[in-house]
């Protein structure tokens, strides 16, 4: 936890300092150590929110983009009296949380779920070795490929590109006519694609994480470089397409953390 309140007043920890709780009210002690990330940390041991993970680097980096007044914003639900703290909420009710460990289908859906209005940023970099971008691709949700499926082979690992006809009157499971951007059909989307800042890739992940590419609400991936991937779905036959479409940070920011 990285806010307490101290004399009726917000403040993160320092040596010696001891606060209470903006959840729960109980009392916290600041952990202020040469290892751990400083905190605050209740008496107790238990954390009252059980959806709290150790505050790491990352997690400073990304909250310090945003004004203090939209960090660690408490929410509860009226009915159950259940709470939890927000990593930032925007004064356009949008939360953002920056997800450091791994969680379950179930977890995350329980937390869009209270949120309603949420996007996630996740810290990729734990499983970067896991992770190979395999084809640049034309969007999928181009005008010019609105009549066409894009083709993968069943592992993600596209050596090349392919479509074909949505609506070409055959069982989508035997394929009919196979097109490439060559292709005369194509030309215009072939254009679209040569012209285009190649924002759009395919990838292969080695132990994929379920819960965030299911993910109802938007998930951004982040590297530890200068870029986002935000994880995008297709609508197809006979499997969805899963695709990245790379997001400057500058222009998250820009989007997201202006008043």
């Amino acid at each position: 936890m990285r806010y307490a309140n101290v004399d009726e007043e917000l403040k993160e920890p320092s040596p010696g300092l001891k606060g209470l709780c903006p959840g729960c009210g109980n009392a916290v002690i600041a952990k202020c150590g040469m290892i751990k990330i400083h905190h605050w940390a209740h008496q107790s041991r238990i954390d009252c929110d059980r959806w709290w993970e150790p505050m790491t680097e990352w997690h400073l980096e990304w909250q310090n983009k945003f004004p203090k007044a939209w960090r660690e914003r408490i929410f509860r639900d009226q009915q159950t009296g259940e709470f939890h703290r927000a990593d930032v909420h925007t004064p356009k009710g949008l939360t953002i949380e920056f997800q450091h460990s791994p969680l379950s289908s179930q977890e995350l859906n329980s937390r869009n779920t209270f949120y309603k209005k949420i996007i996630w940023v996740v810290n990729a970099q734990r499983f970067q070795k896991q992770f190979e971008f395999t084809n640049i691709t034309p969007n999928p949700a181009s005008p010019l490929l609105a009549d066409y499926n894009f083709q993968v082979d069943v592992n993600g690992l596209a050596k090349s590109i392919r479509f074909f006809l949505k609506d070409d009157g055959r069982d989508p499971r035997t394929l009919g006519r196979i097109y490439s951007l060559d292709d005369e059909e194509l030309e215009l989307a072939a254009e679209e694609f040569n012209n285009s800042e190649k924002k759009y890739w395919l990838f292969n992940w080695k132990y994929k994480h379920q819960a965030w590419l299911k993910s109802d609400a938007q998930v951004f991936l982040d590297f530890g470089h200068d870029l986002l991937y935000w994880i995008k779905k297709r609508k197809q036959r006979p499997i969805d397409l899963v695709y990245l479409k790379i997001v400057k940070k500058v222009e998250f920011l820009r989007k997201y953390s202006v008043p």
